[in-house]
């Protein structure tokens, strides 16, 4: 086991991200089981992956999908990464014999830890300068994906400039000379008496409902990833798109593959339907990609704080945290601090987006894999949701 720890000690090396212990041992535990069950080779792409830093990440989310796989199937059934015996112009990332269907399933590449740390990092940085506006008001803001270190001081200015007469609540959109874009809302601190812009809540946010890029980037992607599929689906060949969708919300998903969302009002009534611009809809896909498997990583609980009371969480907060949570309970403090966010290796809950081409495969595709949600295309977040419940 020690080989196996130093190895994925090596791989967190080649990488930004600051692997504690318990990221290592994970891994480790990963990489032995894949090694018990014939995946070897997937331990070794992981390995080769830390010569091309940009590509350790990728493997590293198909890595945690084939710990999911193996964990839900017996050694009876037959699991391989990237067959090249199979004479494909493409490579599958995973080939699935189960009886009489073989259940071919193919990775959209996705973000990385890395930018989740260094977006975390900014929001620090933003959260510092501003503490230099003196404005009595709480704010919140929200970076797309692209956004870049050498704009935080351009959007530092727009706060400043708007902190004081920015209507309240009001989404305020920032782009940058190079097209990233944030977004900022400011509020009244209610009976809390504050002497400087504080930052309330802060997070990483594709900026769909402003741009729509958020959509259009998950089908574009959907797309290369379907061109490993060079045939039709059927009853004995189903294939399926693997996303890690931790920076994605459910209803950028379902717009993605279904159709963006429009609405109807007349009168009193309001109805709502989806173009005909969805993944699902494309005539070079339609036909090949029964379903979408969206894979998020799971919150963890926080040991140490769910072993303690309400009172004792909130007598160890910071004096600034205690201003953010002062129209909050100890109970609602202590709910909100003892989940906490995961690492790279977690856990994973499973959504299934289906093609409704291929509705009357869904019980051989749950044969696949244990679903959270099953989302067709008529179903979206409730309104003021951007995740299903």
């Amino acid at each position: 086991m020690d080989d196996y720890v130093d190895r994925a000690r090596r791989i967190f090396n080649g990488t930004r991200y600051e692997a504690s212990d318990e990221d290592v041992k994970r891994l480790a535990d990963n990489m032995l089981l894949l090694e018990n069950r014939g995946l070897g080779n997937l331990n070794q792409r992981l390995l080769d992956s830390v010569k091309k830093v940009s590509k350790i990440w990728e493997t590293i989310a198909e890595h945690n999908f084939a710990v999911l796989l193996v964990s839900q199937h017996c050694s009876a059934i037959n699991i391989r990464y990237e067959p090249d015996d199979l004479g494909l112009q493409q490579p599958i990332d995973f080939k699935v014999d189960m009886g009489d269907i073989t259940y071919w399933l193919q990775m959209k590449k996705s973000s990385t830890p890395e930018g989740e740390n260094r977006q975390k990092k900014m929001i620090g940085k933003i959260r510092e300068a501003a503490k230099e506006i003196k404005v009595g008001k709480f704010f919140g803001c929200y970076l797309s994906d692209d956004f870049k270190e050498d704009s935080l001081k351009e959007f530092i200015t727009f706060i400043s400039n708007t902190a004081a007469s920015a209507p309240e609540e009001e989404s305020l959109l920032f782009t940058g000379k190079k097209g990233e874009t944030a977004k900022i809302e400011f509020w009244s601190p209610g009976e809390t008496t504050l002497s400087e812009l504080t930052l309330g809540y802060a997070g990483n946010e594709d900026m769909a409902e402003i741009t729509g890029q958020a959509s259009q980037q998950i089908r574009g992607s959907l797309f290369n990833a379907a061109g490993a599929f060079t045939w039709k689906a059927d009853e004995r060949n189903i294939n399926l798109i693997i996303m890690e969708a931790d920076n994605k919300r459910d209803i950028q998903i379902c717009e993605a593959v279904f159709g963006m969302e429009c609405f109807n009002v007349i009168g009193d009534k309001h109805s709502w339907y989806r173009n005909n611009d969805g993944f699902f809809a494309d005539s070079g896909f339609s036909q090949k990609v029964v379903g979408v498997i969206a894979i998020k990583r799971k919150q963890e609980l926080n040991v140490g704080i769910s072993s303690l009371s309400p009172d004792e969480v909130v007598a160890r907060l910071s004096p600034h945290a205690k201003k953010i949570c002062d129209n909050m309970t100890p109970e609602e403090i202590k709910k909100a601090l003892e989940w906490k966010s995961p690492g790279p290796i977690a856990a994973y809950s499973q959504t299934l987006y289906v093609n409704e081409r291929f509705n009357h495969f869904i019980e051989a595709i749950k044969k696949l894999l244990r679903f959270d949600k099953i989302v067709h295309s008529n179903m979206r977040p409730l309104v003021g949701k951007s995740n299903f419940d």
